[in-house]
C-alpha cells in the first residue's frame, strides 16, 4: 500500500457518513446522486477513477428511459 493510498485511508476513517457507496460505476454514482438530494450524508469509494471501469468501455449514453425514473 502507497504512502498516498494510506493518507487517503486515514482521512476516510475520520468521516462521518450515513451510507458508504464501494464502486464509482454508473450504478454507484446514480445511487450517490439520489440519496445526495434526499439530504443523506454519503461517502463513495472506487479502487480507480471515478466511471473508469466497466462503466467508461460503454458506448458514454445512458438509456434515455432514466427520465422516468424520476
Amino acid at each position: 500500500m502507497t504512502q498516498e493510498l494510506r493518507a487517503e485511508f486515514a482521512a476516510l476513517a475520520n468521516r462521518s457518513s450515513d451510507v458508504l457507496i464501494i464502486g464509482g460505476g454508473i450504478n454507484g454514482i446514480s445511487i450517490m446522486r439520489d440519496l445526495s438530494l434526499q439530504g443523506v450524508t454519503v461517502t463513495l469509494i472506487d479502487r480507480g477513477d471515478v466511471m473508469s471501469g466497466a462503466s467508461a468501455a460503454s458506448s458514454h449514453m445512458i438509456h434515455g428511459g432514466i427520465r422516468y425514473l424520476e
